[in-house]
């Protein structure tokens, strides 16, 4: 499945998330020559972005990676210039740093999770309602039939992170470098993965009537929201399409915004879409950027 949220190529988003546009402005300036979107640019730009995705999938590929510049990931569009517009667009609104996940078919959840810590390390007023956020989400697969001491092992690790946080002890709370050397250790790192998947299967299938006309097969066919979940929530390494992330935005209360980064703006600007939950997030949106295939950490300098 294509983890690609988009309103124009997917069904209108299930209530209980709104999606919206969120176009921002930018002095980037089109080169002419972007204006040229035939078969033989699309096939280039195409072959570009799944060689790009190989590399994240290697072996070697760490997780997450620390924060590197908007310019490195710029020198790995050369001879694209569509996508040297989109990421100069980026740029010039002030986003300066990208941290890279791997493409593991978990990047969207990894992603969201290292994002949602961060902001909590930049805000830690918010430890409180976080931890009663994933309290009531842990208490929702619970009423999902999910076996309790099997929620509280994967919850554990994203439980002690956000503890960590609102640490009074300097020397234990937590950092942004500690953080990054907890998602770089495989089992703490899937384990908030594994949580994440659960809990945006709880939350499709606690809220069935809202998301059941927009469950389905790689064929096309209609899903029960269980067999759903089956096939593309629990297993780790599936991709997370708009459903699922419209779910886990819902389930953690999160504003989320999404920059997309696809050669295919006429403008040449990177294009935003906003999801948030149903009272329209009270958090700072948490920023992710996605190529086609694959989500990353976008930073903003304030």
């Amino acid at each position: 499945m294509n983890n690609q949220v988009s309103s124009s190529t997917s069904p209108s988003p299930p209530e209980g998330a709104q999606f919206k546009s969120a176009h921002l402005p930018s002095t980037a300036k089109l080169p002419e020559e972007i204006d040229t979107y035939d078969g033989a640019h699309r096939s280039q730009f195409y072959e570009l972005g799944q060689k790009l995705l190989e590399e994240s999938m290697g072996p070697d590929r760490p997780l997450i990676s620390p924060p590197t510049t908007m310019h490195e990931l710029r020198r790995e569009y050369t001879g694209a210039p569509s996508f040297v517009a989109q990421i100069d667009s980026l740029m010039n609104q002030g986003y300066t740093k990208i941290i890279r996940t791997k493409g593991d078919g978990n990047c969207f959840y990894r992603a969201l999770a290292y994002a949602y810590l961060s902001s909590l390390i930049d805000s830690p007023n918010l430890v409180y309602s976080a931890k009663s956020v994933i309290e009531s989400g842990s208490r929702m697969m619970e009423h999902n039939f999910m076996d309790a001491d099997i929620i509280s092992t994967f919850c554990e690790p994203l439980m002690d992170l956000v503890d960590a946080v609102g640490n009074p002890d300097p020397n234990q709370v937590l950092t942004h470098v500690h953080l990054l050397s907890a998602f770089l250790d495989d089992e703490t790192s899937n384990c908030i993965v594994t949580y994440l998947r659960l809990l945006t299967a709880a939350q499709i299938q606690s809220a069935s009537d809202d998301y059941a006309g927009f469950l389905f097969g790689d064929s096309g066919e209609p899903l029960e929201p269980t067999e759903f979940c089956r096939q593309y929530v629990d297993p780790l390494g599936k991709e997370a399409d708009h459903v699922q992330v419209a779910a886990l935005c819902r389930a953690l209360k999160l504003h989320i915004r999404i920059a997309y980064l696809d050669g295919h703006s006429p403008d040449g600007q990177a294009h935003f879409q906003d999801i948030t939950p149903p009272d329209g997030g009270k958090n700072k949106p948490l920023i992710l950027i996605y190529r086609p295939g694959h989500y990353d950490v976008l930073i903003k300098t304030n």
